[in-house]
């Protein structure tokens, strides 16, 4: 493969990663209007300062995603690595971030006299878990194998859309499992996306791609069966410190 080729080849998958940023980070924004704007806006409900700073984090990171892509797309791959710093940062953040968030939201649920409190928690358990994972392997990897590292954050990203996707309360009526199944199954088919651009740029799935659909299809097809366990129901507490 000559120097134009590879160049032509780059710019590709820039452009791919810099649109796809830019479909999902507005599917993020526009999950979120009766469930945080309207009634953040009227009024209509109080929000702790905790939700708020852990929403802010959490767009903020889907935001520099947005940016980092258009500024390899651009071609400014210097300052694309300088903001890097700031998305290790904001990660690091998000992590104490949400799991704060997840273990008030289950004392509110435990509070309010749900029958199964901590059913939820295994979604955030399995977010937070892949979130890190993947963001954390996707740095290790920014300058070794930069394909590898474009999906991992890629995998990261959509790792925050399902969540964002299930505040969309206009969603059919569904039987359980499927209906919190759905959310991140949405997600999840992105990945289907991604690898079938994998094969028209590379000739194959690539490697990250193909270990994504069967690592995290799977995982989410079962998280709602784990979630309404007794096992779980039964572990959960003492795991988020309710003893």
């Amino acid at each position: 493969m000559n120097d134009n080729t590879m160049a032509v080849a780059r710019r590709r998958a820039s452009s791919f990663f810099a649109t796809s940023a830019i479909v999902i980070a507005a599917l993020v924004v526009l999950s979120f209007p009766a469930t945080y704007y309207i009634p953040l806006a009227t009024g209509s409900k109080q929000f702790t300062l905790l939700r708020h700073l852990h929403g802010l984090a959490f767009f903020a990171w889907v935001g520099l995603y947005v940016v980092q892509t258009q500024l390899v797309r651009a071609g400014n791959v210097r300052l694309h690595r300088e903001l890097g710093v700031a998305g290790v940062a904001l990660a690091g953040a998000m992590l104490p971030l949400g799991l704060w968030q997840a273990v008030a939201a289950a004392g509110e649920r435990q509070a309010r006299g749900m029958a199964n409190p901590f059913e939820f928690s295994i979604y955030n358990v399995i977010d937070i878990t892949v979130f890190c994972s993947a963001f954390a392997w996707a740095v290790y990897e920014a300058t070794r194998r930069i394909e590898w590292h474009r999906r991992l954050m890629f995998v990261a990203l959509l790792n925050l859309f399902g969540p964002a996707f299930s505040r969309i309360t206009w969603q059919p009526s569904i039987a359980f499992p499927l209906s919190d199944m759905l959310p991140s199954l949405v997600a999840d088919a992105v990945l289907i996306v991604l690898a079938l651009y994998d094969r028209r740029q590379l000739g194959r799935v690539h490697p990250v791609t193909l270990g994504a659909i069967i690592v995290l299809v799977p995982l989410h097809a079962a998280t709602p069966l784990i979630a309404r366990s007794q096992w779980w129901n039964t572990f959960a507490p003492g795991l988020f410190g309710f003893w």
